[in-house]
């Protein structure tokens, strides 16, 4: 019976260990590709709508972690808004918060794609994966 226990206490630890090694890491693992100025721009990129990246303001850090979050403002109150983006810090990909679809444009794409060749090739592993995040939208 004690043999059983220590054939099996090793099987799970080299089952642990294979594991461990092959686990995809955190998105906190990998460094953030773009900043918040980067992220504002395709924000402006993603609407579309001939807006620039100064119509796009800051929302609070913890509106949907780990993206940057900006609201629309074409004029001086919010009213005037004509949205909430949300951008992730990884991939460039861009969301619009209510209805929470993701927006793809040619200039955007292009940008996105410069972003991924910043990617080291272990990194290139776990882009699926980062790109399948989102902001856990508003409804």
């Amino acid at each position: 019976m004690i043999r059983f226990r220590h054939i099996v206490t090793a099987v799970l630890f080299v089952c642990c260990a294979c594991l461990a090694a092959v686990a995809p890491a955190w998105p906190s693992d990998i460094p953030r590709k773009i900043d918040r100025e980067a992220a504002r721009e395709l924000a402006a990129e993603g609407y579309d709508h001939n807006t620039l990246a100064n119509q796009f303001n800051d929302v609070m850090d913890d509106a949907s972690p780990p993206f940057f979050v900006f609201q629309g403002i074409i004029g001086h109150g919010a009213a005037d808004s004509f949205g909430f983006f949300a951008v992730n810090p990884w991939t460039g990909d861009v969301w619009s918060l209510f209805g929470c679809k993701w927006l793809s444009t040619p200039t955007l794409r292009k940008s996105q794609a410069e972003i991924r060749s910043r990617f080291t090739p272990d990194e290139l592993k776990e882009y699926p994966r980062l790109h399948r995040l989102n902001p856990g939208c508003w409804q």
